[in-house]
């Protein structure tokens, strides 16, 4: 059995600080993916959120953007550097910058914990789906949530055109 680690718990402790009636699932099979993570809850992969982190670097300095993007789905580049209303160049960071700047490892980071100083972007494509899934910081622990309760708990700014398919 997959215990907590201490990123599970700190999503647990946010959702239960924020009040939200949230309960974490453990996933017998990995969701690593958003495919994996579809199969694993039998649902449609659009439903689950894909957190992914990139930076925009311009001359010495590098900000992060986190675009939360439907799992059926991907990032729309432009638009997210477009709406993050950064300059720079936008690129896909690596592992380590991942971990550095949000606290979880790729293929188990949560949309919840960003630090505010982070923009996030929601995918408006989310909207199709009653319940969304989103990591809660480990490949094996899930959430679900609801489109308006995603927009509340991460302080994020809803785009269209933030998808591509």
């Amino acid at each position: 059995m997959q215990q907590k680690t201490d990123a599970v718990k700190r999503v647990e402790e946010f959702l239960q600080r924020e009040g939200a009636d949230v309960k974490l699932i453990r996933l017998s099979d990995t969701a690593r993916s958003a495919k994996d993570a579809a199969l694993a809850l039998n649902t449609d992969e659009g439903s689950i959120i894909k957190s992914l982190l990139f930076r925009v670097d311009n001359e010495e300095v590098s900000h992060p953007v986190m675009a939360l993007i439907s799992g059926d789905r991907k990032g729309n580049e432009d638009q997210i550097l477009i709406s993050s209303r950064l300059i720079g160049e936008i690129k896909r960071p690596d592992a380590e910058y991942v971990k550095k700047i949000t606290g979880f490892s790729i293929g188990g980071v949560s949309p919840l914990t960003i630090s505010k100083n982070i923009p996030i972007l929601i995918d408006y494509k989310l909207n199709r789906f009653d319940l969304l899934w989103a990591s809660a910081g480990h490949t094996h622990w899930v959430f679900p949530i609801k489109f308006n309760d995603l927009i509340t708990l991460t302080n994020g700014i809803v785009i269209t055109n933030l998808s591509r398919i």
